[in-house]
């Protein structure tokens, strides 16, 4: 609560003091702090102080005390005291004259009266309404905090807000979706809405206030917009309240304000608990759900589908499955300055990453149903049977470009099992997918995206290499190669791959691989040398071939990430 000069005035010991100027501007000077100030000012007075003064300093000289009055006013105090009988007489007409204007209160106070006892007297005043501040204060918590322990919604929290604070409120999220608005906010959702996208890069502070260094002020469109995040015990912001200042609240109304942001924020942020807690077991069920679902844990079609609708899930579509692997986690976490551990920052990632692939099903109007598993994203799509290879590419171009936004420099490589595409064939779709992404990052290396019905060639050769004899037969010649790269870091297997790709052609190859032509023919004899096959002969080009693909395939099959 402020206390107005009108209110001073009604202090005993104020009885006999006489209003010279200004007397109708009383109820609506803040009064803040009193003083006992002579000439010069300087910086000495501060704004809503009453200033107490015998006019000492201007030695009797009319003009002294006309700038010191200006003075006075230019500080923006609330009004001024003049001790009157030993050095001030008489308001000079100019002085008189200069209040009335800049509607300043000029009091004459009996010289009789001490300072120290009207100090006394207005400090008790304003200890008082400190004390009524700090109740009143305690009361809105209360009532807000009660708000939300009986389930309210977030609208009634900003409705309460707004009816003391009487500013219209806006409560978001932390991606900016607005979760609680009060009565007559509708015409400020824009503006909002607007300064939300801004506000990281356009924060004003201020001064004053100590709350100012959570809350942001935000001038946009002629009207300060006041910015409180949301932040709960872990530190993460988990939405803004939003207060619309059109009105241009003074000082007092604005430090009120203020705190009732931070309340306001307070229980806002118990409402965000809740609404997590509910989140996070709803997000639980769904991942063991999917996960069940990959992994066939669900025994009949009944039970699959009474699971599902308790979820909010239609499973009697053709759905495939997707699975993406993500590589370079650890090294964008390097790069973010965070905090957390990386096990946290990694789950809180994958947390909005399935909030995008939500976004970007319900945007392509396709359900979709995902988990983090094994380390792997996994998607199930529910696709047309004609035509699903744009469904998915559409799909996945689409989140691709989302996750560019949140991740930026992400890698990731997409798997798709599409053998079939029928209902109630979750783990076949699984299997497929998990088994298409790692033979894609073989084939085509990470970031890329490989269906599973692409991957019949490598399929052939895996069964290849997973036959004992034939694996012992075949993999041997490519052996040697590989432990002599390793050894000597030459890529003797890459110079062969390239040479294949090249017709056998040595000039085009040495062109490909920015090789001199000498040092080439000396890694192809080398080849020779270490296979004990001829690269002139045909069946043992194919062999080798053979050998490398196999090898390459058994590798990236057992170790993705390299």
């Amino acid at each position: 609560m402020k206390i107005t000069l009108a209110q001073v005035m009604e202090l005993d010991i104020m009885k006999p003091a006489i209003i010279k100027t200004a007397q109708e501007q009383l109820p609506y000077r803040q009064v803040e702090w009193v003083s006992i100030t002579e000439a010069p000012v300087e910086n000495f007075i501060r704004q809503n102080e009453l200033v107490l003064t015998t006019g000492i300093g201007c030695n009797q000289e009319p003009k002294a005390f006309y700038a010191f009055v200006q003075d006075v006013i230019k500080s923006e105090a609330s009004g001024l005291a003049v001790a009157i009988g030993r050095f001030v007489f008489e308001l000079s007409e100019d002085v008189r004259t200069l209040a009335e204007n800049e509607q300043f209160p000029i009091l004459f106070l009996p010289w009789e009266i001490r300072f120290a006892d009207i100090t006394q007297a207005v400090t008790a005043k304003l200890v008082d309404s400190k004390q009524d501040d700090w109740q009143f204060t305690q009361k809105v918590q209360q009532e807000l905090l009660s708000l939300m322990l009986a389930g309210n919604h977030l609208s009634a929290l900003a409705e309460h807000v707004a009816g003391y604070a009487a500013v219209p409120i806006v409560i978001t999220d932390a991606q900016g979706r607005i979760k609680g608005k009060s009565h007559g906010a509708e015409p400020v959702v824009g503006l909002v809405s607007k300064v939300y996208k801004h506000m990281r890069t356009s924060g004003q502070e201020s001064e004053h206030h100590p709350l100012e260094r959570k809350i942001q002020t935000l001038h946009t469109d002629g009207t300060d917009v006041h910015i409180l995040p949301i932040i709960q015990a872990n530190e993460q912001i988990q939405g803004y309240v939003f207060a619309v200042n059109r009105d241009k609240m003074d000082s007092s109304d604005l430090a009120t304000a203020f705190i009732l942001l931070e309340h306001a924020g307070t229980a806002a942020a118990f409402w965000f608990l809740q609404e997590n807690t509910v989140q996070e077991t709803e997000a639980r069920m769904r991942n063991h759900f999917v996960a069940d679902l990959a992994q066939g844990l669900i025994e009949t079609e009944a039970q699959l589908k009474t699971r599902a609708e308790a979820l909010g899930y239609e499973v009697s579509v053709p759905y495939i499955a997707i699975v993406g692997m993500l590589h370079n986690m650890e090294e964008l976490y390097s790069r973010s300055d965070q905090v957390a551990s990386f096990k946290d920052w990694q789950l809180s990632m994958v947390h909005y990453i399935e909030e995008e692939i939500y976004y970007a099903g319900v945007t392509v109007e396709r359900e979709t149903m995902s988990t983090f598993m094994d380390g792997q994203l996994l998607i199930y799509l529910a696709v047309p049977c004609e035509d699903y290879r744009t469904t998915v590419n559409g799909f996945l171009d689409l989140l691709d470009r989302r996750l560019a936004h949140l991740l930026p420099d992400v890698e990731i490589t997409w798997g798709i099992g599409d053998q079939q595409i029928n209902t109630y064939a979750f783990e076949d779709r699984y299997q497929e997918a998990k088994q298409a992404l790692l033979l894609g990052i073989g084939r085509k290396g990470q970031g890329s995206r490989i269906f599973y019905t692409d991957t019949r060639i490598d399929r052939v050769l895996y069964k290849i290499g997973q036959e004992r004899e034939l694996r012992s037969l075949v993999l041997d010649y490519a052996a040697p190669l590989f432990a002599y790269d390793e050894q000597r870091q030459m890529d003797l297997v890459g110079t062969f791959v390239a040479y294949q790709r090249n017709q056998n052609k040595v000039t085009q190859t040495a062109r490909f691989l920015h090789l001199h032509r000498q040092s080439l023919l000396y890694r192809l004899r080398k080849i020779e040398a270490l296979t004990h096959l001829s690269l002139a002969n045909p069946d043992d080009v194919f062999l080798l071939d053979l050998s490398i693909r196999i090898s390459m395939i058994q590798h990236h099959m057992q170790t993705p990430n390299s």
